[in-house]
């Protein structure tokens, strides 16, 4: 029998092979990118700034990342300038977002003219005068000065400037000096925290400079000294307003542009030019219903000063607040309310209300307010550490910048733990710094002991004068007291020596004991009393206490 085989194999040919599965359909890519943003979605620059383009970025959820065309231009110029974001992905689908640049123009600081480009502004309609001692202080008035012994002025053609005014002292000695006036008293509360600003030259003699403002008669700056101006040429000479008003000065109702003259009074002459006040372009308008008061919104004065070291040679630290946070530590500080008893001892004006202490930026804030609460016209703030820390003997350092204005009184000081038992003075009371606001007082800090001594109050005070002009408001300064068991000792600034002593000898006044006991600290802002005197029309609000940190420090 023959057999036969037949091998079907795999491949072409075969009749019987199985057809391919096609692929699956995807379906159509519809979606289309996201665009991000770099930055912020609205840029706000100053006219005449660069712009940088901060880009941006699209991803797909097919094609991943995908480019992005920027289509817009930016000028330096003001305007609103809108650049568009646009993304494409392979299957064509797009998407767009915007970005909004805003160049806002800068804005001149208001300025008013006083003498510019050999003219006097018609605000002073009672143009160029002068007083003259050797004439019982009456006025020559645009006479050049036929009528003033002592002084003369004139226009003269400067080789540098043209015509500039030129005043000429004469060798009498005599007081005298010139000044520009008006004969409707101008409100320039605007120019707080702004500048009066002028050229000077010294052509012959002493080439020390005295100017003031005067305000409606008895008002005024009082004497401010320029110092030495350069004999070598044109200087030009920026008085901030916020100094004359410390000294009294009413901006409510300015009638001189510029009161001026040579401090020695003798054979000096000498040039001015472009004399003007300038507003402070960041400022906040006054309201001149309100007495001066101005917009509440605190903003950082960002204070500059000395600090102090946070260890020393023989101490550990013992407590702090470096006021961290955004509220005062419950477990450090009571707050004081109300008006106490006879204004807290003192006939003080205000109200202490807790809501005006803020801790922001690192920095305990306590604010006085101009406000009516409680038949009262002013609310501040005071707080203490009462059962909460007290201490005795130590180092205490604390940083702090103080308020200004005529009837403010700030104060950082202590209280013997036992007062609620004893009472005042028997409890002792240790002022590490108080300061009276106004009139050339801002610049000295005060240190006081009181106690009771035989049953009176018995106080030994000193105190401590900046120099250079500096006050207590213009900056951060440190004020520490080391006390032992013998003396209290008040220093600022890190100063080498005490500025003011007290020897806690037992034999030589009764009830010094008081400052062998524990005290504990506060800190608060009075307005008016009977040591600084009430505020006054200078007197801007809000004011504030700025304190950086308190430090205690224990001996080893």
């Amino acid at each position: 029998m023959i057999s036969i085989l037949v091998l079907a194999g795999c491949g072409g040919g075969s009749s019987s092979s199985t057809p391919e599965t096609p692929a699956p359909t995807l379906p159509a890519d519809t979606t289309a990118p996201v665009i991000m943003l770099f930055g912020e979605e609205t840029i706000e620059l100053a006219e005449g700034s660069a712009y940088t383009e901060p880009g941006a970025e699209a991803t797909d959820n097919v094609d991943g990342d995908v480019a992005v065309e920027i289509t817009g231009t930016v000028s330096s110029e003001p305007g609103e300038y809108i650049l568009t974001y646009t993304a494409t992905d392979a299957a064509g689908n797009e998407n767009s977002i915007t970005r909004k640049v805003i160049v806002s123009e800068i804005q001149e600081p208001a300025t008013l003219l006083v003498y510019t480009n050999g003219h006097l502004d018609e605000t002073w309609n009672l143009g160029l005068n002068a007083f003259d001692e050797a004439i019982n202080f009456s006025l020559c008035s645009n006479d050049q000065g036929d009528g003033c012994p002592n002084i003369s002025w004139d226009l003269v053609n400067d080789p540098e400037r043209g015509m500039v005014l030129e005043i000429a002292h004469s060798s009498a000695g005599s007081i005298t000096g010139f000044f520009v006036k008006t004969s409707t008293p101008l409100d320039l509360r605007d120019f707080t925290g702004g500048t009066l600003e002028f050229d000077a030259k010294i052509i012959s003699g002493d080439p020390n400079l005295t100017l003031k403002i005067d305000c409606i008669f008895p008002c005024t700056s009082g004497d401010f000294d320029l110092g030495i101006v350069s004999n070598t040429g044109w200087q030009t000479i920026v008085v901030p307003i916020d100094d004359l008003v410390a000294q009294d000065l009413d901006l409510s109702q300015i009638d001189t542009g510029l009161v001026i003259w040579a401090t020695g009074f003798t054979d000096t002459v000498f040039r001015l030019d472009n004399i003007l006040w300038r507003a402070d372009p960041n400022g906040t308008i006054t309201d001149p219903e309100e007495n001066g008061s101005v917009n509440e919104t605190w903003t950082n004065p960002n204070l500059t000063g000395p600090v102090s070291p946070l260890s020393y040679d023989g101490y550990t630290l013992l407590w702090s607040d470096e006021f961290e946070g955004s509220a005062l530590n419950p477990m450090h500080w009571n707050y004081e309310t109300g008006t106490g008893e006879n204004g807290w001892g003192n006939n003080e004006l205000q109200y202490y209300l807790a809501e005006n202490v803020r801790v922001v930026d690192s920095l305990l804030v306590i604010q006085a307010k101009k406000e009516n609460v409680a038949n009262r016209a002013y609310t501040s703030a005071r707080i203490t550490t009462e059962d909460k820390f007290s201490f005795k003997y130590g180092r205490v350092d604390i940083r702090a910048a103080m308020p200004r204005g005529q009837g403010m009184w700030p104060a950082l000081w202590m209280l013997g733990q036992n007062f609620k038992t004893v009472g005042w003075p028997e409890s002792g009371e240790i002022d590490i710094m108080e300061m009276i606001g106004g009139s050339n007082r801002e610049d000295t800090v005060h240190a006081t002991a009181h106690w009771n001594h035989t049953g009176s109050r018995a106080q030994f005070g000193g105190s401590y004068q900046l120099s250079n002009g500096q006050t207590l408001a213009d900056g951060f300064h440190v004020f520490s007291l080391v006390w032992t068991e013998d003396v209290l000792e008040w220093y600022i600034d890190a100063e080498p020596e005490p500025y003011h002593t007290l020897k806690i000898d037992l034999t030589e006044s009764e009830g010094l004991e008081a400052f062998r006991r524990a005290f504990f600290f506060i800190a608060n802002v009075a307005v008016g009393g009977d040591w600084p005197g009430d505020p006054n029309a200078n007197t801007r609000f809000p004011q504030y206490m700025l304190v950086d940190y308190i430090r205690v420090f224990e001996p080893n």
